[in-house]
This record gives C-alpha cells, sequence and structure tokens, in this order.
C-alpha cells in the first residue's frame, strides 16, 4: 500500500555538474558488489571490439563519441555504468587496447529523476559529472551544457535515445530525435572551432539472460501475483509452457480489472481494445489536472504535459509566500497531482506493455519481462512507480554494441535539410538496434 502524497514539496535547485574525481574513485571501487546488489552478473559483450575502437577513437582524440544505450529497463543506466567502469578496462587489457587510466562517462537524465530518486541520488548525479535536461518544458540551459560537453569533455556522453523507459529489449519503439541534434550541434561546435574531430554515435543494445535454475524463483514471483489478483496459485508449474501460461492468465486478470475501473467513469467502446484503456487512463489524469488535448494529439505527447502539470502541482516555488489558508489548498493540489500521476504513470504501461499474447514458446529471459512488466501494472494500480521494481534473480546482461555512426557523413543533407538529417541518423539509429537485436538472437536465441 502506498501513502498519496499531499504535502508538496519546495521546488529543488540542483547545483552545477562539477565532476568529482574521489567520488568517482570511491564509486569504482565498490562497483562491483553494487552491481551485485542489483543481481547483475559481470556483462557480456558481444563484438567488444566495435566497444574498445569506439573508446580508443576518443581517447586518441580523433572523435567526439556519444553513446546511445537502449533503455528497455529501469536500471540499464546502472548496468552501463558497471560496463564502462569494470568490464571496459578489463576489456582493454585482454585485447591490448591501450585505454585512458579512468574510464568514465556523462551520462545525461531525465530533469524529474532527482524529484522521486531521493536525496543521495540528488548529491551523487552532478559529482558524477551526470547531466539533467528536461524532455517536457524546453530546456535551453540543458540543451547547451549538453551542447558544450560533447564537443568539450573529457569523457563521453551515455544517453538513451529513447527518452524513457520502453519495458522491451527485443522491440524498438519510435526514438526521439535528441540524440541526432545533438550531433550534429557538435559536428557545427567543431567545425567553428577548426577541429578535425568526428562526431560519432554508438547505438548498444542491452539484454538480461537467466540461469535455468530461476525458474522457481520466476515461479514464485508469479505466484505472488496471482494472489494480489485472486487468481488460483499454482508455484509448483515451473516448466517454460506452464509459466506462460499462468503470465497469460495474470495478464488477462489485470486487463478485465481495468476494463472495470476505468468503465465506471467513461464507458469503453465496444471491443475496447489496449489503446483505448490507455485514453481512458489519460482522460482520467487531464480530468484531474484541468487539461484539455488537442484532439487527435499523441499519446506521449499527452502523458509529458500530464507529468509536467502534476510535478508542478507537487513541487512549489512559491511555498515560502503562503498564508494558512494558501498552503492547506496547495496541499490539496499536489494530492489531486499525485492520484492525476498515478494514472498517467498507467497509461504509460498500457502504451506499451501488452497484457496479452504471451506465447508458449517464450524464452525464460522473456517470462521473465513479462514477469517484471505484470508487477509494474499491479504495482502502479496500487500506487507505486517504476522505482518499485526489485531485481528477483541474478542475470547476466549482454550488451552488443552496434556499428559506430559517424555524423559528418550526413553534413550535406544537414546543410539543405536539416529536419530530413535528423530524421535520417534517428532511422540509422532505429536500424543499428534492430541489428544488434538480431546478432544477439543469433547468439543465444
Amino acid at each position: 500500500m502506498y501513502t498519496p502524497q499531499i504535502d508538496p514539496f519546495a521546488t529543488l535547485d540542483l547545483p552545477e555538474t562539477h565532476l568529482n574525481l574521489p567520488v568517482i574513485s570511491f564509486f569504482r571501487n565498490i562497483v562491483t558488489p553494487y552491481a551485485r546488489s542489483l543481481k547483475f552478473n559481470e556483462p557480456e559483450i558481444l563484438h567488444p571490439e566495435r566497444l574498445l575502437s569506439a573508446w580508443k577513437d576518443f581517447s586518441d582524440k580523433k572523435t567526439r563519441l556519444i553513446l546511445g544505450f537502449r533503455h528497455a529497463y529501469g536500471d540499464d543506466p546502472q548496468m552501463m555504468v558497471y560496463t564502462i567502469h569494470h568490464v571496459l578496462p578489463k576489456l582493454g587489457r585482454k585485447n591490448r587496447a591501450r585505454l585512458p587510466r579512468l574510464t568514465h562517462a556523462h551520462f545525461i537524465y531525465g530533469s524529474e529523476v532527482p524529484l522521486w530518486s531521493g536525496p543521495f541520488v540528488r548529491w551523487l548525479l552532478p559529482r558524477a559529472g551526470a547531466v539533467p535536461v528536461g524532455h517536457v518544458h524546453m530546456d535551453s540551459k540543458g540543451m547547451t551544457r549538453i551542447r558544450k560537453m560533447i564537443s568539450g569533455a573529457d569523457f563521453p556522453i551515455a544517453l538513451a535515445p529513447e527518452g524513457h523507459v520502453t519495458y522491451a529489449s527485443k522491440r524498438v519503439l519510435e526514438l526521439e530525435t535528441g540524440t541526432a541534434r545533438f550531433g550534429f550541434w557538435a559536428m557545427e561546435d567543431l567545425e567553428k572551432q577548426g577541429r578535425t574531430e568526428e562526431v560519432c554515435i554508438l547505438p548498444v543494445s542491452t539484454h538480461y539472460r537467466y540461469a535455468d535454475s530461476s525458474r522457481k524463483i520466476l515461479s514464485r514471483y508469479i505466484a505472488e501475483m496471482e494472489k494480489i489478483c485472486g487468481l488460483p496459485c499454482r508455484s509448483r508449474d515451473r516448466e517454460p509452457a506452464s509459466l506462460a501460461e499462468r503470465l497469460s492468465g495474470l495478464g488477462s486478470a489485470i486487463e478485465t480489472r481495468l476494463r472495470s475501473w476505468y468503465g465506471k467513469t467513461a464507458p469503453l467502446p465496444e471491443g475496447a481494445e489496449q489503446k483505448d484503456l490507455r485514453d481512458a487512463a489519460l482522460a482520467q489524469a487531464e480530468h484531474i489536472l484541468r487539461i484539455e488535448s488537442p484532439q487527435g494529439e499523441r499519446a506521449m505527447a499527452r502523458l509529458y504535459r500530464i507529468r509536467a502539470k502534476a510535478w508542478d502541482g507537487i513541487f512549489r516555488e512559491d511555498l515560502d509566500g503562503m498564508d494558512g489558508l494558501q498552503r492547506e489548498l496547495a496541499r490539496r493540489t499536489c494530492g489531486e497531482a499525485w492520484f492525476a500521476m498515478r494514472h498517467m504513470e498507467l497509461a504509460e504501461l498500457l502504451e506499451y506493455v501488452p497484457l496479452s499474447g504471451v506465447s508458449p514458446e517464450a524464452p525464460l529471459e522473456d517470462l521473465w519481462e513479462t514477469a517484471d512488466n505484470f508487477r509494474d501494472y499491479l504495482e502502479r494500480i496500487k500506487g507505486g512507480t517504476l522505482r518499485n521494481r526489485a531485481p528477483r534473480a541474478m542475470r547476466t546482461p549482454v550488451i552488443v554494441p552496434g556499428e559506430p555512426i559517424r555524423i559528418n557523413d550526413w553534413a550535406e543533407l544537414y546543410a539543405r535539410d536539416k529536419k530530413a538529417a535528423l530524421q535520417a541518423v534517428t532511422d540509422r539509429i532505429k536500424e543499428e538496434y534492430e541489428k544488434c537485436i538480431k546478432e544477439y538472437l543469433h547468439e543465444f536465441g
């Protein structure tokens, strides 16, 4: 059970990003036990030469590097930190590739992360050289900071071109054009400075493998959710086909509950699909916050608008000057915003995670992915968020770097048609992700 947030917070003022080497050194010493606490085994890297070559070209001042990693899970950034600080140096020694003594990257994160992540993360992020950027409001300050770092920082930039968690490691959905935009800006800045480095984007796909022995843990995990949904618990059914069948039943139960819940507010269309449930959740959030969205607007645009207004209701700049009555009204506004975000969080899952279609032939890693996603559904229905997900079993990350994308190859197109160039590079990133997924499936499928 989660307690609604009814007391607004004062708006957070984040300190400027300032890399603190003692902090980095300390974290580097504890990164392995930290990774184990997140249930990560040491990552495997397919085609390690691609990652090594890209990193070496950056350290040799031949390129400026943007590491574009997929963000299918909430803890992908932590896993990439582990890879960069622990696995990459070992790869360099093994392959006799001369890398800098400190392998590090400046991670880009959404400016909303410090709002929910707690005081320690708020303290750590700027000292680790991480850079915030707004996804909803136009964040010219954040964009300018990132632009300068791509062309001038001592370490590569790491970001997620998908812009948010997508919950699916083997499907690539719509990408934002921001990564390509940063790349072209850096190319322009380098040209103005008379520098010869090229700008490269290295797409990286991330996957997780589970030992066969984890089926017992997965069965208990599903049984917990079956109990929550009032379904018969079948914790002894551990064969893959049985696990898939149980997950199908679980997804159906969740969908039935959501249809019943949202159908009470506004009638759902005959034969309503999952997108109709998503739209109902968005409509509920918009009603609470008194938002009117343009007809036919994309679901993600509506979601971002809800998130922005809700955060503005929870984090306030004007608390100090309020009298008693104003503060009580601010508490009501905060409570409404909190409840609106619960609908918004659920709508995000309904956009990305199907509640049906679990294949009886699905591999174990897909069953784990589905189970985690269904757990997210249950936690969000109860009032939780993505950060309430806790890993249940040890997993082995598999990192698949793609071929580097050289932004300078699109310089002529960019000079003629910036929009077309941005889309062309974004499409190329997506193609590389899909190629990485195929390489992963060829190796482990």
